[in-house]
């Protein structure tokens, strides 16, 4: 059931015999349709949520109405607000299904037990955290020292499938430009082909 979970966690430390059991016991699997949520602004953040299958955005929407969208979330991710899930203050942030989608859900509850119960589930999160910590670094100083075309390629690269999964304009917002900015981006690459 949580094949993809284990895979992910074997990434970064060993299981023992008896450790997938235990995984087993805390994770439930939840089905999401494309355009439904996982949490608004405004909810209490009761899970946190690892990806299965599909794809999701985590979005903040400012005064001006204007979304921001902070992550894409592919199988293998987690995704939602760790801060909200954590603290138990509501949430700031939207977290959207892009296509029909599976996710496992843990409580807050069963998080904390098993981080006391399974020393392998805190030294996986500790060194995720590490990960995630870098690779937001790595995110904010590209958003301020790149220009558009390499923020653009970056992604591209990173992510090869992304132009068939996401409309343009989340693209665009993903990358801090306006959606002229990168309908220009893209024209000059082609023109430069």
């Amino acid at each position: 059931m949580n094949d993809l979970l284990f895979q992910k966690i074997k990434e970064y430390v060993k299981l023992q015999e008896g450790d997938i059991e235990l995984l087993n016991n805390y994770f439930q699997c939840k089905q999401i349709l494309k355009g439904d949520f996982l949490f608004k602004e405004g909810d209490a953040v009761n899970y946190a949520i690892f990806v299965k299958s599909g794809l999701f955005r985590t979005y903040v929407v400012d005064e001006q109405g204007t979304e921001h969208i902070m992550q894409f979330a592919f199988p293998g991710w987690w995704t939602g607000d760790l801060g909200s899930f954590i603290s138990g203050e509501t949430t700031k942030f939207f977290v959207e299904a892009l296509e029909n989608s599976e996710a496992l859900t843990i409580s807050k509850k069963s998080w904390d037990e098993l981080l006391d119960k399974a020393p392998f589930y805190l030294d996986y999160h500790r060194k995720l955290l590490e990960r995630g910590l870098v690779a937001t670094q790595n995110r904010l100083l590209e958003a301020y020292s790149t220009d558009a075309t390499k923020k653009y390629l970056h992604l591209i690269e990173s992510f090869p499938d992304i132009l068939q999964r996401v409309p343009l304009y989340m693209i665009a917002s993903y990358l801090g430009m306006s959606r002229e900015t990168l309908s220009r981006v893209r024209s000059q690459l082609t023109t430069e082909k």
